[in-house]
């Protein structure tokens, strides 16, 4: 029974460590494709305005899950984010939409991050109907209904 030598070896501290870690990485991903989906609401309509940067800052600051990485970090990542649009739009949005998708089916994590969608695009004063189309195409890859966040109407 290797697996049992080996588990009694492996001590509870190595476990806290391990388990620390995963919530760490899970975290990251949180972070990564909330800014992922934050870039592309507020890139939907072709240029990112500081209000929509300072709103983005101010609701993942809120966000406890991912605030212990830095506002530094989320400002990287928002950053390199939206420069990937201004190089070349197709291959930002597709780097974009494949960070959001790793959230698909983790716990709360779609919901919260559709929320925080909706939130930059209301930012500058309106939610265009590009920011809606894109927050619905959001919700498709997470796997949330539109409706909920009453951007599309229920089947």
């Amino acid at each position: 029974m290797p697996y049992r030598r080996s588990h009694a070896r492996f001590s509870k501290r190595s476990w806290q460590d391990f388990n620390d870690e995963v919530h760490r990485a899970l975290n990251e991903e949180l972070m990564v494709g909330i800014v992922g989906g934050c870039a592309l609401v507020a890139y939907a309509d072709g240029w990112v305005t500081e209000e929509e940067r300072v709103r983005m800052l101010g609701q993942i600051r809120g966000f406890e899950p991912i605030a212990a990485f830095g506002l530094d970090d989320v400002i990287v990542t928002f950053e390199a984010m939206t420069a990937h649009f201004a190089t070349d739009q197709q291959a930002g949005e597709q780097a974009a939409f494949d960070a959001v998708a790793r959230l698909k089916g983790v716990g709360p994590y779609p919901r919260l991050l559709v929320e925080a969608c909706c939130a930059i695009a209301a930012a500058d004063g309106g939610f265009d109907e590009e920011e809606r189309l894109a927050a619905i195409r959001i919700c498709e890859k997470v796997g949330v209904d539109p409706a909920d966040f009453e951007l599309a109407e229920a089947p």
